[in-house]
């Protein structure tokens, strides 16, 4: 098994095991190698392998009795049809992902329009949180999403709202599950400030032109995923 020697996302943990596990020819009920094993064997924190761990118990492919450890719970054949799986749920990430950008692309339209001062305001509150904890290296998935509910709201329009919301509830899910990212995209987080600066100067074409390269930077990320 090969050493992560970066700071891993969650998905080279969880390919690292399902590899081991096809490389091994582990069949049902076989012992993984122990917590601390594996921490010393991928180079990653405990935090990040037990997270991976719960992503991979959810697919069915290990199981955790306490006290005993990790226990393979479908061997080798039956990684091939989680990896299979796994494809069909990227490709839904991906559709889901070129949906809100048509749908962003009409939302932008109708902000631009009918946001108020008091609603740009917000915006901007929210935006700089954002910004602040994104360069102090903190998380900031919760205050991104805020960001982007504020501007849904600023549209003035109830059936968009919900559309779209609906999207991106979909989308939270499938970030852990299955791309097993728990904070993803924040090389996007810089250009929302651009973004914003767009709709305070109601410059429509500029706003389109950066949320949809903020998408396309999402698109790359989870085409690249493993």
């Amino acid at each position: 098994m090969k050493n992560i020697k970066r700071v891993p996302l969650q998905s080279e943990i969880i390919e690292a095991i399902k590899q081991y596990i096809e490389q091994n020819n582990l069949k049902n009920g076989d012992k993984l190698p122990s917590q601390g094993q594996l921490v010393e064997m991928l180079g990653v924190s405990r935090s990040s392998l037990r997270e991976a761990v719960k992503v991979l118990e959810t697919k069915n492919i290990v199981e955790t009795v306490n006290g005993k450890g990790i226990y393979v719970r479908n061997g080798s054949p039956n990684i091939i049809q989680a990896q299979i799986e796994f494809r069909k749920e990227k490709e839904s990430i991906l559709e889901l992902l070129e949906a809100r950008k048509i749908l962003e692309r009409e939302i932008l339209h109708l902000v631009i329009q009918h946001a108020t001062q008091e609603e740009l305001d917000n915006i901007e509150k929210i935006l700089n949180v954002v910004i602040e904890k994104y360069n102090n290296g903190d998380k900031q998935n919760n205050e991104d999403r805020q960001f982007h509910y504020a501007i849904y709201n600023s549209c003035h329009n109830r059936i968009m709202q919900q559309l779209i919301l609906s999207i991106n509830n979909l989308l939270s899910e499938l970030w852990e599950f299955p791309l097993g990212m728990e904070e993803p995209f924040t090389d996007t987080i810089p250009l929302h400030k651009d973004l914003f600066e767009c709709l305070r100067n109601r410059n429509l074409k500029k706003a389109i032109t950066i949320n949809e390269k903020i998408i396309s930077m999402v698109i790359k990320e989870v085409k690249a995923a493993q």
